[in-house]
């Protein structure tokens, strides 16, 4: 025994003096002080809850009801106990309570269900033929394990099928119905029931279906019925701490996580939890109990509300956060940065500060209640219960916790009404505020309309293309089909997108794609509630639609991508690419029996951290180059998850593995590290031939995998892939072996083959072929070639390009920037040529280090002209801007004004001179393979 411990003595002593209901019990039941003494350094185990009840020995209705009885009163007194003393946490308070709890009514049900049996017969569900068993479902605190010690227990049961029972004696047989609310009230009077020896818990089982005048007892079938036709929109809050204690708890958890968890974040939850507190608000005003600390401004419950909003929000999509615990969930919405840090720590701090005053608000009589006492000398033992010197510092610590809770809880749940009302307001903003639900029914309101566009900054030609959106879309037929709630949600956030346009430089383009990203949602009342609750999330809306249409693109097609502009994360540069990959490993895991929830699952992040990126980008805040490395650095994450999805079906392992002997490589884009937001992906597929795999289990893994990256799906494509780059083309095997590969190369590949492969870089797979495949690029590119013949080839492939495209303005007067004299494509061909006439000699240039440091370092080392090199590499990160912003702009090809980078071009064209022109055939270029 620990020194430092206090003495029995000294604990019984503050027990007694803390809790009238110990007096009592030590006065009733003497012999109880004696096994404190013996027990009161220890918590109570499930063990010795068995050992106390001696389980098996009921002879009747009676005995059960004194054992359980005098367990409660043992397990209680000791937890007290060590609670006041300091011996106890919450932890171990609130799941010794919780434990008590569960093993009383699984004792009571064994024992009536077997009586029960004895006289009637099994229940038997009339479709399978098999056993029903009772579901005792725990709601509230029950479920969530974190039962206060004189709480009363929520209950709802449930049994899986209907049918009747087979006993011997017709007579005696009942329907499932009839049994299992026979069983039901057994079960709540051996607990509820107020005896000579007390009682267990307090039963309420007015969260089951219908309440008090539903059934005691439901089917599975007619749970189901009631979520999907009956079921109110608090009692989703109610279900989602809903714990199965016994029976088939998969069975109920299938029924109840779709009912509590939408597949999309819901909004629309936290105007339900606005309208549940303030009905519980309501409740307690009208009782005079603002000073509760469970129901009161700044307490228990409104904790566990700003936890369960996260839950209801985004517990579908979000899977860490479906647990039934209020402090896990707090620290869950921590870790997913949904909630600063530090609030999250005072919020738990207070939530523990709370539950511990909870506990001897109760402990004091045994009472169930969470009032703080009105009298002095009450509330003087619970300063003393809970280590306060004196009444006025517990007071002081209690307003605090109070005073911190409600703050935080008023910012999450204030409605967008009070926000607005409560900053100045400006000419602007009163003249949104002034639009009605009927603003377009008739000319006059066109005419205010247009005038109101003029005095936001909008010309008459912008303002005109608004007024005939906004007309088409009223009188269309999606309008006609909205919901009243929906219409009316639509129309409120019609004024607000024309605010938040005109604040971005009121142009026509960005309300009206605003407008299609508000079209995507009009039948989803969540993403409505959304954009209504978030006004900033519909000014991010804005900022992205004037910079992006690519992004607002992304938004239209993927709604569920706004949630990411609520939070300061979405715009975060410090990305940790191996603890996002360990994240989503986990939610891929998870769904491993539902292969398109994967396939989902991966789109899903590729969408979410491709619209971070966007975001850091329209802000300015990351160069071209960074974002495109940050694009391959998501995409080398995502093919090696997707490769690792595909061999674990191929090989049916269990885990996440890499497939030996197995590489992908990139070419292209993703090769060089240039990616944009939609390139597609150039890729190879090698193999190891030494593995006893075989080419045929490859064959298999490059098919599958091949179907993971371009399978359609509601989230979208992967990847769209190109494989025609590898030996052979379109004709070629899919998957080649590694020295296969160094052959086809050496012997039968063209020359553009050879330009390619400066751009190829191994992304995924197997690290041990990484170095294989940089020997064979290597061996490659350094081979000694012909330069006239290379030369020659080079000229007359850009020749035929040029052919196929012709470098002439089009109608527009616009000339194409990748095809065009002096663009992107001739640079890239002078640096392929670089790279394959000198490599041998100068190793710099093996390194797929990308366009302009190669240039740099053919300059400095004498091959070209230094001075022209460093204008071609400046050209190079010009053509890389101006080729983003088209992208950006959803523009397929990057088409520019004659005069337009004509300073650039003539650069690219002046070296392109230099190295393939007539000149070129200097001593520097002839002996350069030699």
């Amino acid at each position: 025994m620990k020194t430092d411990l206090p003495s029995f003595d000294t604990c019984l002593e503050k027990t007694l003096r803390c809790s009238r209901f110990a007096q009592h019990s030590v006065r009733t039941r003497p012999q109880l002080v004696d096994e404190l003494r013996r027990t009161y350094l220890d918590p109570v185990s499930h063990e010795q809850m068995q050992r106390i009840l001696g389980v098996g020995r009921f002879v009747d209705d009676s005995a059960l009801k004194s054992a359980l009885r005098s367990l409660r009163q043992s397990v209680v007194l000791r937890t007290l106990l060590r609670d006041l003393n300091g011996l106890a946490n919450l932890d171990e308070v609130v799941s010794v309570t919780s434990d008590l709890a569960e093993t009383a009514l699984k004792t009571a049900l064994a024992f009536f269900d077997q009586s029960l049996r004895a006289l009637h017969g099994a229940p038997i569900g009339l479709a399978s033929g098999k056993v029903q068993d009772l579901i005792i479902v725990g709601m509230g605190k029950l479920g969530g394990r974190e039962l206060n010690v004189s709480s009363d227990i929520d209950l709802v049961f449930v049994y899986g099928e209907e049918g009747e029972t087979h006993a011997a004696d017709h007579a005696k047989r009942l329907s499932n119905q009839e049994y299992f609310t026979r069983l039901g009230k057994k079960l709540v009077t051996a607990l509820d029931e107020v005896t000579e020896d007390g009682f267990v818990f307090r039963v309420d089982m007015r969260l089951r279906p219908f309440g008090d005048s539903g059934p005691l007892a439901v089917n599975i079938d007619a749970l189901e019925h009631y979520f999907i036709t009956s079921a109110r929109p608090w009692e989703r809050y109610a279900w989602l701490k809903a714990r199965a204690l016994t029976g088939n708890a998969a069975e109920l958890e299938a029924l109840t996580r779709p009912f509590v968890y939408r597949k999309y974040h819901d909004y629309g939850a936290l105007q339900d939890l606005r309208d549940l507190h303030a009905q519980i608000r309501g409740e307690a005003q009208r009782k005079n109990r603002l000073s509760d600390i469970k129901v009161g401004p700044g307490g228990i419950r409104e904790i566990e509300f700003v936890a369960q909003l996260f839950q209801l929000i985004r517990g579908g999509r979000e899977t860490r956060l479906q647990t039934f615990s209020t402090r896990a969930a707090l620290e869950r919405i921590k870790e997913g940065g949904l909630l600063p840090a530090d609030a999250v720590a005072q919020l738990t701090a207070a939530y523990e500060f709370l539950r511990n005053l909870e506990h001897r608000l109760q402990y004091l009589d045994d009472a169930q209640t969470q009032a703080l006492p009105n009298n002095d000398q009450d509330r003087a033992i619970i300063a003393d219960a809970m280590q306060f010197a004196d009444v006025n510092r517990f007071d002081a610590a209690l307003n605090w916790h109070r005073s911190f809770v409600s703050k935080e809880f008023d910012a999450m749940f204030a409605t967008p009404e009070s926000v607005q009302a409560a900053q100045p307001r400006d000419a602007a903003n009163e003249a949104v505020i002034k639009w009605s639900a009927d603003w377009l029914d008739n000319v006059e309101s066109y005419e205010s309309l247009r005038e109101y566009l003029k005095n936001q900054g909008f010309h008459d030609a912008h303002a005109d293309q608004i007024v005939l959106r906004l007309t088409q879309w009223r009188h269309s037929s999606r309008y006609r089909f909205l919901t009243e709630k929906g219409r009316i949600k639509f129309e409120r956030l019609i004024p607000a997108a024309l605010k938040a346009a005109a604040a971005e430089g009121a142009k026509a383009d960005a309300f009206l794609r605003i407008f299609d990203v508000l079209e995507a949602v009009d039948r989803r009342d969540a993403y409505l509630s959304l954009l209504i609750e978030n006004p900033d999330v519909l000014q991010r809306v804005a900022r992205l639609a004037v910079k992006s249409a690519w992004a607002a693109g992304l938004l239209k097609r993927h709604p569920i991508l706004l949630d990411e502009l609520v939070q300061t994360r979405a715009s975060s540069l410090s990305v940790n690419w191996r603890v996002e990959r360990t994240r989503l490993e986990v939610e891929v895991l998870a769904a491993e029996l539902d292969t398109e929830r994967q396939y989902d699952l991966l789109r899903h992040f590729k969408q979410v951290h491709t619209l971070r990126l966007n975001i850091a980008d329209v802000d300015g805040r990351l160069s071209v180059m960074a974002l495109a490395d940050e694009l391959c650095a998501l995409a080398d994450l995502l093919l090696d998850l997707a490769l690792a999805l595909a061999w674990r079906v191929i090989s049916k392992e269990n885990t996440l593995t890499t497939p030996p002997g197995f590489a992908v490589i990139g070419y292209g884009k993703l090769g060089s590290k240039e990616l944009g937001y939609a390139s597609d992906l150039d890729l190879i597929f090698l193999y190891d031939e030494t593995s006893s795999l075989g080419a045929d289990n490859y064959a298999r893994l490059s098919q599958r995998f091949n179907q993971w990256l371009n399978a359609a799906t509601s989230g979208g494509v992967l990847y769209e892939t190109d494989l025609r780059l590898r030996p052979d083309g379109a004709s070629g095997m899919m998957v080649t072996g590694v020295n296969a590969f160094h052959e086809y190369l050496m012997k039968r590949a063209w020359t553009w083959e050879h330009q390619a492969l400066t751009r190829a870089r191994f992304c995924a797979g197997d690290p041990g072929l990484a170095p294989r495949f940089d020997m064979v690029r290597k061996a490659i590119l350094t081979t000694p070639r012909d330069i006239g013949n290379l030369r020659e080839d080079i000229v007359t492939m850009r020749s035929r390009m040029r052919t196929e495209h012709p470098d002439h303005p089009d109608r527009g007067g616009n000339i194409n920037l990748k095809h065009t004299r002096g663009g992107i494509i001739d640079l890239e061909f002078i640096v392929q040529f670089l790279v394959l006439v000198h490599a041998q000699k100068y190793p710099g240039l093996v390194r797929n280090a990308g366009n302009f440091a190669l240039l740099h370092v053919a300059g400095e080392a004498g091959l070209i002209s230094g001075e022209i090199g460093a204008l071609a590499a400046q050209a190079y990160l010009a053509f890389r801007a101006r080729q983003h912003l088209a992208r950006n702009n959803n523009e397929m090809e990057t088409l520019i004004e004659m005069e337009e980078l004509r300073a650039e071009r003539a650069a690219v064209s002046s070296l392109w001179d230099a190295v393939f022109g007539e000149k070129a055939s200097g001593h520097h270029l002839q002996n350069a393979g030699q």
